[in-house]
């Protein structure tokens, strides 16, 4: 054996297992490194991308998610809201409604109402409530509207407590509609990466950032060298050090992979007028951008500029930009399918509405009433669900009707269509059924299917799955029914200040003196749904009976009845009303004979112009032996029913005579 061969043991690693080494080591880097915090700048963008596109699901829904119509299904916050997320700024010195002098710049107010905040202990904490952005056209919000630099978040994505208000009520909260939370609240995983800016409430307010004394405050100065809002547009944002300071504090704050809060806009679309852009900036590995500011500020005096703006300004060609990672969700992507969605929730409200119509007045005005007004012979009555006096007691609350005590609701629910005990409390309100005294005038059953939900829920709901609001006009005879649309808001006599819900439950409603104006001045009422029943829908009728004759009568004891009301009546008397004669030619004169052919005189006539007027619907024409002369119809007595429809229009009349056999036709009332 040659002496200088190497044996196995002296053998030395091949190529391969080499690179197997390096790949094990460097996979234990890859999964070591982000538990260390050690990212680098590759790593951290792509970090900040994947926050992004959760950001964005949480905004829009699942891109890849489509209904059986190949169209794509919104969901997030835009499919429950139908509108992009308020941005929300903490607390500022001056709220965005400040109506009053613009005091002088100085160390006690905020020209741009940035936010604020304070320490307690080494942790910062935001100044309650959070305030809404929005973009004004005066210089009270150059700095933090929408279209310029601001430190707004997206806090209804999290949660429905939008001011987080420390007291009771929350202040404004999010609608009905909003189904969150639709990621995790966001939480600051390094409060201390800060701490090198300021750890104190001092530090903070000396903060001097625009000298560069080291350290970055100054406790010798007495106030702010820098004053919040005092931008300057030739220096840009990158100068602004106590925004940076505050871009680190991400408790409450989406952050990007450096550990930045994110930056969000709402702009207009300027490629397509009438849609807006949801922005969502992250300010890269530089830390730094700058922002269109909506004008130049100098001696005290903010020149507005209406171009300087997001939507049109921002350059991503700015030194200080070109590493920003920005991701633009567009409006119209979801518009166009909404106002698809809407279109068809307004075509299913219109119907909706023509049940109720119907159910109001049947068929009328040109056919059969069969509906509530009909069978009743008036409106129904409007019903709220009120407190029985106890709010701490929840078993006593009722649907009720006020009773005219002192007056009556003429704003509420229209209950009767669809229960005849509407109030549970009270048989008193209760809805006659039909009865012989009222010749079957009364309610008949359900004249619109029973709302979904229980007591106070119980309500007729529109597309949006919104209350259907009713408006009783006891001047005009009309009730108007209204649905307020997409937006969900209306102005139609008294309402809250968001224009949301009536109040004012028993106001008088006049819709000739004070019409429902469908291009009101707030534009509330643009996609309202309305629609006005009136009483001249349904009355009064038109009936009219040339001549009737009832053979085999009764002197003064057969009666007819004509049952033109709810508890009114024409009652015609054999011998006393018309005259008896031989029409049969039994040679008896005992044939009742009442009216002319042709008339007059009429043996029944009710029209517009008369004093007495018969209401539409299906009304009884008795001929009976009133045996005990009482004018009442009683169990046993001998009768014969005729039915006549009664409509608004007299386009059927006149009606010809009219011919009964007391001996065959009679029966005995039921």
């Amino acid at each position: 054996m040659n002496q200088y061969m190497p044996t196995r043991n002296e053998q030395g690693f091949t190529l391969l297992e080499v690179l197997i080494v390096l790949f094990i080591l460097g996979m234990i880097a890859a999964m070591a490194w982000p538990a260390l915090g050690i990212l680098d700048d590759r790593a951290r963008e792509e970090l900040t991308r994947e926050n992004m596109e959760v950001i964005r699901r949480a905004i829009v829904g699942d891109p890849d998610r489509f209904d059986a119509d190949g169209r794509r299904i919104i969901g997030g916050y835009v499919g429950d809201m139908e509108k992009w997320p308020d941005l929300w700024e903490a607390n500022a010195d001056i709220k965005p409604d400040y109506a009053g002098p613009l005091p002088p710049p100085g160390p006690t107010w905020t020209f741009g109402y940035r936010p604020f905040g304070h320490f307690e202990g080494k942790k910062w904490k935001w100044d309650y409530p959070f305030r809404k952005l929005f973009d004004a056209d005066d210089d009270h919000d150059h700095i933090g509207g929408l279209e310029t630099e601001n430190e707004g978040q997206p806090r209804g994505l999290w949660t429905q407590y939008l001011e987080e208000h420390p007291t009771s009520p929350p202040g404004e909260m999010e609608g009905a509609m909003w189904k969150g939370p639709y990621m995790l609240p966001p939480a600051d995983e390094k409060p201390s990466d800060s701490q090198h800016w300021a750890k104190t409430d001092d530090e903070y307010d000396c903060y001097d950032g625009i000298t560069g004394l080291e350290p970055k405050w100054n406790p010798a100065i007495l106030e702010e060298t820098w004053e919040d809002g005092d931008y300057n547009a030739a220096l840009g944002e990158h100068y602004d050090e106590k925004e940076s300071f505050r871009l680190l504090q991400t408790d409450g704050r989406l952050a990007d992979g450096w550990g930045r809060a994110l930056r969000f806009f709402i702009t207009a679309d300027q490629d397509r007028p009438g849609s807006t852009i949801f922005w969502i900036i992250s300010e890269g590995p530089d830390r730094e951008g700058t922002y269109p500011t909506k004008g130049t500020f100098a001696a005290g005096l903010w020149t507005i500029d209406p171009d300087d703006i997001m939507s049109k300004a921002y350059d991503e060609e700015d030194d200080y930009n070109k590493d920003n990672i920005v991701m633009k969700i567009y409006s119209h992507e979801w518009e166009a399918i909404f106002d698809e969605i809407n279109e068809k929730k307004k075509m299913e409200t219109e119907t909706l509405f023509l049940r109720i119509k119907r159910a109001i007045l049947g068929s009328s005005p040109g056919r059969m009433n069969d509906g509530f007004t009909g069978d009743v012979c008036g409106w129904p009555k409007l019903f709220r669900w009120e407190d029985n006096g106890t709010p701490a007691n929840p078993n006593d609350d009722y649907w009720d009707d006020e009773d005219g005590i002192p007056v009556s609701y003429t704003k509420g629910q229209l209950r009767e269509l669809w229960t005849r005990t509407p109030n549970s409390s009270d048989p008193g309100d209760n809805v006659a059924v039909p009865a012989w005294a009222h010749a079957g005038m009364g309610w008949r059953g359900e004249y619109l299917q029973t709302p979904w939900g229980i007591n106070g829920e119980q309500y007729i709901r529109d597309a949006w799955d919104r209350e259907v609001l009713f408006f009783k006009d006891n001047t005009n005879d009309a009730i108007m029914i209204l649905s307020r649309g997409v937006d969900g808001k209306f102005d139609f006599y008294s309402t809250n200040a968001e224009k949301t819900e009536p109040v004012n439950f028993t106001e008088v409603i006049d819709i000739v003196v004070t019409p429902y104006d469908p291009n009101d001045a707030g534009g509330y009422n643009a996609d309202n749904i309305v629609l006005i029943v009136r009483k001249s829908d349904w009355y009064p009728g038109f009936f009219t009976l040339n001549k009737f004759t009832v053979l085999n009568a009764i002197l003064v004891t057969t009666k007819a009845c004509l049952f033109y009301d709810d508890g009114n009546t024409d009652i015609k008397v054999a011998g006393t009303d018309g005259s008896m004669i031989d029409a049969d030619g039994d040679l008896a004169v005992d044939d009742w004979e009442l009216g002319a052919a042709p008339p007059p005189p009429y043996a029944f006539n009710y029209t517009d112009i008369t004093v007495d007027k018969i209401k539409a619907g299906a009304r009884y024409l008795v001929f009976w032996d009133d045996a005990d002369g009482n004018d009442t119809i009683n169990v046993g007595e001998n009768q014969y029913t005729a039915i006549y429809n009664i409509i608004t229009s007299n386009s059927m009349e006149p009606r010809d005579n009219i011919t009964v056999d007391s001996s065959v036709d009679f029966s005995a009332a039921p």
